[in-house]
């Protein structure tokens, strides 16, 4: 979040201060499910919706995540049992979608997960933790950058994959697979 408020200042005006733990209790009273201890710590941290965390990761304020988990069932394919709960709390910029399983008892973390629409979801990291984890020490070490478009006369991120790789596979590194599928195919 710092680095985006010196970096990048025209989007980091789309993060909201946090949510304060009544405030997520007041949220989710109704929801048939826990959320993950390191969901509610996201939400804690950064609130709003459509905000860009790197340059192809939207996340979801967590009302919009907990309205669009009404009709996620799709986004779980066959792997899963029908006690548990898809939660997506980020979307790509393709028909990509990110989420988390919850389920009726509280976990300290949850792996996140990504599905294509009319594909089998994959498991995109090992958990929300580490792929914060990846997502700042990317924006520290120059891998996720400011990029000035001359033709729209406007700031956007981009994204150095060579050295984006090596740090996600330093906190996922059984996802390789997937963060290939995503990236280089």
């Amino acid at each position: 979040m710092n680095w985006r408020r010196v970096n990048y200042p025209d989007a980091d005006s789309a993060l909201s201060p946090g949510l304060t733990d009544p405030e997520i209790a007041t949220l989710t009273q109704d929801i048939p499910f826990e959320l993950p201890l390191e969901v509610c710590e996201l939400f804690q941290c950064c609130h709003g919706d459509h905000v860009q965390l790197d340059p192809s990761l939207v996340l979801h304020s967590l009302k919009s995540a907990l309205e669009q988990s009404l009709y996620s069932n799709w986004m779980k394919g066959d792997k899963w049992a029908s006690s548990d709960y898809a939660l997506p709390i980020f979307h790509g910029y393709g028909k990509d979608f990110y989420y988390v399983l919850c389920d009726k008892e509280q976990k300290d973390k949850a792996p996140v997960w990504c599905v294509f629409a009319g594909e089998e979801p994959r498991m995109y990291a090992a958990s929300l933790t580490s792929l914060i984890l990846t997502i700042s020490e990317c924006y520290e070490r120059g891998a996720y950058y400011v990029y000035f478009y001359e033709e729209s006369g406007d700031f956007g991120l981009e994204e150095d994959f060579e050295k984006s790789e090596k740090i996600f596979q330093k906190y996922n590194p059984e996802q390789m697979d997937t963060w290939g599928y995503l990236h280089k195919d």
